[in-house]
């Protein structure tokens, strides 16, 4: 075990203030002196650096937060969980706490730079970069879980597994890993009170204190429930994700920039696989961090991992605005200063004329093609399936991705079974968004309308 435990007692309690928590308290304990250890770390230092909704700042000028704050109130809100499943009777060691509160904390530890749009292309995910993070003996995270425990960091990285939730994690029973892990869990509560807040949409805030005052465990099934007089406060939880998803993480402009980005980094990818050596690759975007560069290119090391984040791609649009490529130019230059593509919604073509959708596309090609010579780079679709936010979904039977609740009997049920509102949720988003320059904006317009007209 660590010897934070003798460290002086004057310095404790440790106080942070929060937007949305208020007061984030570190206690005297050797879990709170191990979890404010490993804040203190300069892997989870970067996080400070990451923006939790990315681009979504172009649009919603407040939603500037970052994952380090939203993965200390993760945390926090964990052990609210906690605290209260050991009041509701089921017996907690406080070795199970301690690896539950420390994944909760490092649940965001891999993210890269605007991570979305960066792993598409880079194939990097962020899920295997966590687990690296903490298993990797090269890292301060690693060191300070090995001092306290040996065993912790093994522990804690299989909290991030695939499907960590059909067994017990080591001796950690599968509820305790829905507690950081599932459709009901810390993480989306924080993220969605925190995103609200930022974001000044406020119908994303749900009744959290209620909720987790009613929180239970099915020992017999595994799983986590919530109390019958939590039954409203949990469909406003659902009902508060649906218009996050809708009005904020879907927002058109945002997906806009996301779209951009992620087609600059396609060229830059393009054109860094053409050479062959690091000076040539170098000398595309003259000044882009030698990190970058290798994170396109294959090869990139944890170390020159942890080197990314936000600040070294904004370096990297203000490089590639003056680099010889015009594609990486314009569209650097349209995020940089907000020259964002318009979009049309193609959704009714889709559904009503699937087999028309490459003919609509190929129409709006010819019309993109009049205003920019790289087609490929000045028409994109996009769906709600290209984002990672993963909206309710009942079909599926695995007890971390459904949500339960007590009903007037004292059953326990899957919530779409007792309101007819979530069951209507059940139907997939399936949006579909054609995004281009403004200047083809009048003509592609004109194309939608006819085709939704009865092409």
């Amino acid at each position: 075990m660590s010897d934070t435990g003798n460290q002086a007692t004057s310095f404790w309690p440790k106080v942070i203030r929060d937007p949305i928590h208020n007061v984030i308290t570190f206690e005297n304990t050797e879990t709170d002196q191990l979890l404010f250890r490993l804040v203190n770390c300069r892997e989870f230092q970067r996080l400070r650096r990451i923006k939790q909704l990315g681009l979504s700042e172009l649009v919603f000028p407040g939603a500037n937060h970052s994952r380090f704050a939203h993965s200390i109130g993760v945390m926090h809100t964990a052990r609210l969980f906690l605290n209260q499943i050991g009041n509701a009777g089921f017996t907690l060691t406080n070795d199970q706490k301690t690896v539950v509160l420390v994944s909760a904390l490092l649940h965001d530890i891999g993210h890269g730079p605007f991570s979305h749009a960066f792993e598409k292309i880079t194939r990097d995910k962020h899920e295997r970069r966590t687990e690296e993070i903490i298993e990797d003996d090269s890292t301060e995270i690693n060191k300070v879980l090995k001092e306290f425990d040996g065993d912790l960091p093994t522990r804690v990285a299989a909290f991030f597994q695939e499907d960590p939730t059909g067994e017990n994690v080591g001796d950690i029973p599968p509820f305790f890993v829905h507690v950081v892990s599932s459709q009901f869990d810390a993480d989306r509560c924080d993220y969605l009170l925190r995103d609200s807040h930022a974001t000044g949409a406020d119908y994303g805030k749900l009744d959290l204190r209620w909720l987790v005052d009613h929180l239970y465990v099915d020992e017999t099934h595994n799983r986590i429930y919530l109390g019958r007089k939590a039954f409203y406060a949990t469909e406003q939880y659902i009902f508060a994700r649906y218009h996050m998803y809708q009005a904020v993480y879907f927002h058109k402009a945002t997906r806009s920039a996301e779209v951009m980005l992620r087609l600059l980094f396609r060229r830059y990818k393009e054109l860094l696989d053409a050479e062959d050596t690091l000076d040539k690759k170098s000398k595309i975007v003259e000044g882009a961090s030698p990190a970058l560069i290798k994170a396109f290119s294959g090869g990139l090391s944890l170390y020159d991992y942890l080197l990314l984040d936000d600040h070294t791609i904004t370096e990297f649009l203000k490089c590639c605005e003056v680099c010889r490529d015009p594609i990486i130019k314009r569209l650097s230059s349209g995020l940089l200063h907000r020259h964002l593509y318009k979009c049309v919604d193609a959704t009714g073509i889709s559904r009503d004329n699937p087999d028309k959708v490459a003919e609509f596309r190929e129409q709006a090609k010819e019309i993109v093609q009049k205003y920019i010579d790289a087609v490929d780079y000045g028409l994109a679709s996009d769906t709600p399936a290209d984002t990672p936010y993963k909206v309710y979904d009942p079909s599926d039977d695995n007890p971390a991705t459904q949500i339960f609740v007590e009903d007037a009997l004292g059953q326990i049920k899957l919530i779409n079974h007792l309101s007819d509102q979530v069951n209507a949720l059940r139907k997939k988003i399936t949006q579909l968004r054609y995004y281009f320059p403004e200047k083809a904006r009048t003509e592609i317009l004109e194309l939608t309308k006819s085709w939704k007209g009865g092409h």
